[in-house]
């Protein structure tokens, strides 16, 4: 049986319609622009359209009535994001912020119909982007289940590894209270976690980054 490690569920989602992009550019609306921190949508509102991502990223999070914020994922180019716009007249669930300046191709509902029947090829695979999208939140939903925040946080780095920005610069570039808003725990029994962590040599941590020093080490700490 595959480990949930193996089958395509990523804390990035990134470049899954990439092949779509001129498609999307000559047939879709003009690009926009949104600068760095950007609050693209928030929960409740409704947002009327969705977004394919051209160049830059955003994370998605949710808002507890306390303030806490859960991270949940990032987009990266050729994705759509709010896809809670799809419906176009449904509230969003989740908020989505720009980390870094956008530039996205907006489509409202109706346009997006009027693509999906110029090319079913985009159709079919926006659908099974909306997919893996599902996938990454049931994985999340599975690992929340779990009552250990070690396990958690060990499940989170083994998903975070398969990204193409950990497979480029070797560490995960978040401080611990990012950890802690992604693993759904406090800050202080993520820095527990991580101190016994560093002393066993699995991994270093500071300057708002993680290096994960033996990955074997760290899979045989998570629950797959």
């Amino acid at each position: 049986m595959e480990s949930a490690f193996e089958v395509p569920v990523n804390f990035f989602l990134e470049g899954d319609l990439a092949a779509h992009r001129d498609f999307i550019l000559e047939n879709g609306p003009p690009p926009i622009s949104f600068p760095s921190g950007a609050m693209v949508s928030a929960i409740g509102e409704t947002p009327g359209r969705c977004y394919y991502l051209l160049e830059g990223m955003v994370k998605v999070f949710t808002i507890n009535s306390q303030g806490y914020v859960r991270l949940l994922g990032y987009h990266r180019e050729d994705t759509v994001f709010v896809l809670d716009g799809l419906r176009g007249n449904e509230p969003c669930v989740v908020a989505i912020q720009a980390i870094t300046p956008l530039r996205v191709v907006p489509i409202p509902p109706g346009e997006l119909r009027r693509l999906g029947r110029l090319s079913p090829d985009f159709a079919l695979d926006l659908a099974l982007f909306v997919g893996d999208t599902l996938r990454l939140m049931c994985f999340d939903a599975e690992n929340q289940s779990i009552w250990d925040v070690s396990t958690r946080l060990a499940n989170f780095l083994c998903l975070y590894m398969k990204s193409r920005d950990y497979r480029a610069n070797r560490c995960v570039p978040m401080t611990q209270e990012n950890l802690a808003s992604a693993v759904n725990a406090s800050r202080v029994q993520v820095a527990r976690v991580c101190a016994r962590l560093r002393r066993a040599g699995v991994l270093e941590t500071g300057r708002r980054r993680v290096v994960i020093r033996d990955e074997e080490a760290l899979r045989a700490l998570s629950r797959f």
